[in-house]
């Protein structure tokens, strides 16, 4: 089944990002999460606030490595800064490595419940969480929250499900209408939809400020929103 920008997968296959997926996926999520770009340069803008001179930087579900290399190309230039993608999928730590080449970023390939974080200044999570088993969450917002420097961030975006059920329902709907006018077939939309069951777990609005809670956060506002698609600044 066709899922999109040359993206297939056997009829009755879940989703997985290891499918052939990495050449397309900038594509292919530029196109179907809103404002994804626009996400990633208020990203870069507020990292200003983070990133100084031997600051470390980690993105957790680095995918193909651009937002990154976008957060790296904004502070290269300060020094002994490191740049650390995470990312289990070896397909794309490989594109990501294609598209840093020449550039001081280093890539683990894991999954994020297994690896050590260093004391950082600055975690960017961006539409990652929704898709690590919801048992493993909480150890790892709170694993966020310990290996933060005091004053330091996290970042997170993630898609989530409304709260009141009525409005979720129409904005369920605003989104589906939003793929189509992207240019995907009906079927492409539906065919995505129903391989991502079991594999994509969105929280809650109330869910995710309550892992930030637990996790030890007390200051933490929404940065962006559209739709289902949420924008968090969290300060230690």
């Amino acid at each position: 089944m066709k899922l999109g920008n040359e993206i297939a997968l056997e009829s009755g296959k879940q989703w997985t990002f290891d499918n052939n997926v990495a050449p397309y996926f900038d594509s292919h999520v530029q196109q179907s999460v809103p404002v994804y770009l626009e996400g990633h340069e208020l990203i870069c803008f507020i990292s200003d606030f983070f990133v100084r001179d031997n600051a470390i930087i980690y993105e957790v579900g680095s995918s193909t490595g651009a937002l990154i290399n976008k957060i790296f190309d904004r502070h290269h230039m300060k020094n002994n800064v490191r740049f650390i993608g995470i990312e289990p999928v070896k397909s794309m730590v490989e594109q990501a490595k294609k598209q840093s080449k020449g550039k001081h970023i280093e890539y683990i390939n894991e999954c994020i419940e297994v690896v050590e974080l260093e004391p950082c200044n600055l975690i960017v999570s961006y539409y990652c969480v929704q898709f690590i088993e919801m048992g493993n969450r909480e150890y790892i917002f709170h694993k966020f929250y310990e290996k933060l420097q005091p004053g330091g961030a996290l970042i997170i975006f993630e898609k989530e499900i409304i709260n009141d059920s009525k409005i979720n329902e129409i904005v369920e709907s605003c989104y589906l209408k939003f793929k189509l006018k992207q240019g995907f077939s009906i079927d492409e939309v539906l065919s995505k939809k129903f391989s991502l069951e079991g594999v994509m777990n969105t929280n809650t609005e109330n869910q995710n400020i309550r892992l930030l809670m637990n996790a030890g956060f007390t200051q933490f506002e929404t940065i962006m929103k559209y739709g289902e698609f949420h924008g968090y600044l969290c300060i230690k």
